[in-house]
């Protein structure tokens, strides 16, 4: 957020900074007193209160957890040996007419991987009589080179006997109401695809749509050094993203961004040790975010492998073993998980029992809200999970995956988990300190919520500046800029201020307004800061005003605070500059 301080009238010119610095030492101010920056709107421990207090919903998990889950499967050839979003081209007969319809309308496209979707999954559904499990469906579309949120799909069958150049003509209505069906039903640009395939006694006619969340620009599937993914986000909701990528059984690790690609584009490089992944294959995983509410990620996978020519898929929870006694089943995970991270060199996590006991009661009604479709409840409800409100000790930021597995084995829901590269970063960040498990059981189904949450990490004033300044510097070096130039006084004032923000001396709004207030009273130029919200210091958005400017002088503060109404005491970053001072 951007704030300017009005052009002063002249004043006194001398920097008072032995007085600045006095103020930033004070006594901790009341939360009851104006200026505090701005809360993250999670909900508050009396809002969590009463939704634990308040009766469980009666719910059912067949839904959720859907069909029975295919532990091998093997996919029909030939493949695509590309990723990204490919123009389908090349149409058969029977699916003229249906692209025609597509690209007469606005905000609709075509691709090979929405086509290889259709294809794959209509062969799935007529041999085993079901729709792919979860899993498996996120393993068809990745490695059909699909980059988005899961697909839709309709399938029509007709007599083995039908000629396929008279498929269009005796289901032409159904089309047509499919691709107006989907149009109505997503926001932006909706990536349609159709399979019509003579398999066993039918004809089989399966129409696929997805939406697009982001483009990518086509390229290999394989595995190759740099790994480089780029494109452009096309949801208007978020305005940041990351690239993650399994390595090995369990581990992960961020893709390196290319600075000098500006969001809503980016470049990504996920290259390194990949090659040698002991499955041939990882997942990528994109996750958009807000910059100023860090626990709304939305994540799509992509997919890197070795053998264009191995259609096998295997479950992740194939080498799960069967439990008889699931009843420490919880327990036991976090026992599995610290073992993972000792041995990797990460200290223990400690699973909160207070905390866990609260989003046991809190998960029901998260269920409920998904499969109600209720977005604003469900986004209340994983607030409440996140918030970690009853962890007892200062938390950075919390974060949040759940898994459905049609079995009375949380270990197996677990193991689902484990393939996404976001949820592997959350579970063996050296970060994490506490974890907080729920699980609904049925006698035939699980669905398990896992909770991180990330200590304060311990930080000098200086380390803390000197890594938000790294960040910014290095957007501005990737654009050509010269680093920020040390606004002298001004710079020590908020590398202290910053000291005193971390040790709940002064707020963020407090220590801006001393630096802005000094600027002003010494300065004849207008005072222009931006307040920005991160998780990280060394990963968040810097505005482009701020990185595009050939010249900049401004003192940077940068601390994690808590907000009186919030559990979290997330990085505050803000960059104060006179009017004078960019160019």
């Amino acid at each position: 957020m951007k704030f300017p301080a009005a052009l002063p009238s002249p004043r006194h010119r001398a920097l008072l900074l032995a007085i600045l610095l006095a103020t930033a030492c004070a006594t901790p101010e009341p939360s009851s007193r104006m200026g505090e920056a701005p809360s993250l709107d999670l909900p508050s421990r009396e809002k969590i209160q009463e939704i634990v207090a308040s009766p469980a919903p009666s719910l059912s998990l067949e839904e959720l957890v859907g069909p029975q889950p295919a532990e091998r499967w093997n996919l029909v050839a030939p493949l695509p040996d590309t990723l990204g979003h490919v123009p389908r081209q090349n149409l058969e007969v029977w699916e003229q007419a249906f692209a025609q319809k597509v690209d007469s309308l606005d905000n609709t496209a075509r691709s090979e991987a929405s086509h290889c979707v259709a294809r794959q999954t209509a062969h799935y559904v007529v041999a085993n009589n079901r729709w792919p499990d979860d899993e498996l469906d996120t393993y068809i579309g990745a490695r059909c080179g699909w980059i988005g949120p899961g697909h839709r799909l309709s399938v029509k069958y007709l007599d083995g006997n039908t000629p396929l150049d008279q498929v269009e003509s005796a289901l032409h209505d159904a089309h047509f109401n499919f691709i107006e069906e989907h149009r109505d039903r997503y926001t932006g640009l909706v990536d349609f695809g159709m399979h019509v395939e003579r398999i066993g006694q039918h004809v089989a006619v399966m129409m696929s749509a997805g939406r697009r969340t982001m483009t990518v620009t086509p390229r290999p599937i394989t595995f190759d050094e740099q790994g480089t993914l780029e494109g452009r986000v096309l949801d208007e909701r978020y305005d940041y993203v990351r690239a993650y990528i399994t390595v090995g059984n369990l581990g992960s690790r961020r893709c390196e961004r290319d600075q000098a690609v500006r969001y809503p584009d980016f470049r990504f490089h996920c290259g390194g040790d990949s090659p040698t992944e002991p499955r041939g294959r990882a997942y990528v995983e994109f996750a958009l975010s807000l910059s100023d509410l860090p626990w709304r990620d939305l994540g799509t996978m992509a997919l890197f492998l070795t053998d264009l020519d191995d259609p096998r898929y295997v479950s992740a929870t194939v080498a799960v073993p069967d439990v008889r006694d699931a009843s420490d089943a919880l327990s036991r995970l976090t026992a599995q998980l610290n073992r993972i991270r000792t041995l990797s060199g990460m200290q223990p996590v400690v699973l909160s029992e207070a905390q866990s006991h609260t989003i046991s009661k809190v998960f029901p009604h998260l269920i409920e809200a998904q499969q109600d479709r209720d977005g604003a409840a469900a986004e209340l409800y994983q607030g409440a999970v996140t918030a970690g409100w009853d962890i007892g000790e200062p938390i950075l930021y919390g974060d949040i995956s759940i898994r459905h597995h049609p079995t009375n084995n949380p270990a197996k829901a677990m193991a689902l988990i484990l393939t996404s590269p976001t949820a592997r970063d959350m579970l063996f960040d050296p970060r994490l300190s506490h974890l907080a498990l729920a699980a609904i059981q049925r006698d035939a189904s699980t669905s398990l919520l896992i909770a991180g949450y990330n200590r304060v990490p311990d930080l000098s004033e200086d380390e803390l500046v000197a890594r938000a300044l790294n960040t910014i510097n290095t957007a501005r070096d990737a654009a050509g800029n010269r680093p920020i130039f040390d606004s002298g006084n001004y710079q020590r004032a908020a590398v202290l201020l910053s000291g005193a923000i971390a040790r709940g001396q002064v707020t963020p709004a407090r220590a801006t307004e001393r630096v802005v207030d000094a600027m002003v009273r010494n300065l004849d130029s207008s005072v222009v800061w931006w307040t920005l919200t991160a998780r990280d210091l060394d990963d968040f958005h810097v505005p482009d005003r701020l990185v595009n400017a050939r010249l900049l002088r401004a003192a940077v503060i940068a601390a994690p605070y808590r907000h009186p109404a919030d559990p979290w005491s997330i990085y505050r970053v803000i960059i104060i500059y006179a009017e004078d001072d960019i160019r």
